[in-house]
């Protein structure tokens, strides 16, 4: 079993990252989502942790649009400007917090529903 990791690992890097990239959010949102389902349901738990990482995502690509890396460049190293260094945190930006704002109205929808069905 050791050597198939091994062999995995280090035959191609690009499958290397996306293979550790998937199973660093499978860990980290999977068990976000265990702890919230065990206390609330499966259905309001896949909610709060889909508004959750949505959310922290918003504000964390926020930030970075808004301090993207500065300083002194050196004169000789030709690379991105500063608007072109932020295209990419915009845009992702712009997904998560529409994915954000999609999850809470599917909270405030689910809310309504279980209002409706208690009384």
């Amino acid at each position: 079993m050791r050597e198939f990791f091994r062999g995995l690992l280090s035959a191609d890097l690009f499958i290397t990252g996306i293979l550790l990239t998937l199973a660093a959010f499978a860990i980290f949102f999977g068990t976000i989502y265990l702890i919230l389902s065990t206390n609330t349901g499966r259905k309001l738990g896949a909610l709060l942790t889909g508004a959750g990482i949505f959310g922290w995502m918003t504000i964390s690509s926020m930030l970075f649009v808004i301090y993207a890396p500065r300083g002194p460049r050196p004169a000789d190293i030709e690379g991105l400007n500063a608007f072109e260094i932020r295209i990419i945190p915009a845009t992702y930006l712009v997904v998560s917090a529409a994915l954000f704002v999609g999850f809470l109205v599917a909270l405030k929808q689910y809310e309504e529903t279980q209002e409706g069905t208690a009384s």
